[in-house]
């Protein structure tokens, strides 16, 4: 039994340089790819939430009109919903405003402008396409 760990222990090295060197090469290849994986995902995310803002911009005017209010085909700013609160721009660190309104055929149009997207669309869209198509470049880009 000792000569076997004799043995063993004889036999036992470290890393050797280049072999280190490969395993930070991978470590690293391994990190961009998940940097950029992750930047797309914060980035889809940011286009999500803009949408949802347009989603709740429709959503105020539909309350809007139930208690009262009146939207017609000139359209109502964001800031005559008292139901909508302060809409946050994903991309940038303010607020911002649009505008919604109502066709003949009671159709909603929303028009929302982000830093890096603008959306203008019908409710409609806003629930059927996906965010490329709706997320428009904006003024940012």
């Amino acid at each position: 039994m000792k000569k076997w760990l004799k043995r063993l222990k004889k036999d036992e090295q470290g890393l050797t340089l280049v072999e280190l060197l490969a395993v930070v090469v991978i470590l690293a290849i391994v990190a961009a790819i998940a940097f950029i994986s992750i930047g797309k995902v914060i980035e889809n995310s940011k286009k999500d939430a803009h949408i949802s803002n347009a989603m709740q911009i429709v959503s105020a005017a539909k309350l809007y009109e139930a208690s009262g209010g009146e939207t017609d085909t000139d359209g109502i700013g964001t800031d005559n919903l008292d139901t909508l609160g302060e809409l946050v721009d994903p991309w940038g660190d303010g607020s911002y405003s649009g505008n919604v309104s109502k066709d003949a055929s009671d159709n909603y149009k929303v028009t929302l402008e982000g830093d890096k997207c603008k959306i203008s669309t019908t409710e409609s869209n806003l629930r059927n396409d996906d965010r490329e198509t709706i997320c428009l470049s904006g003024s940012g880009n």
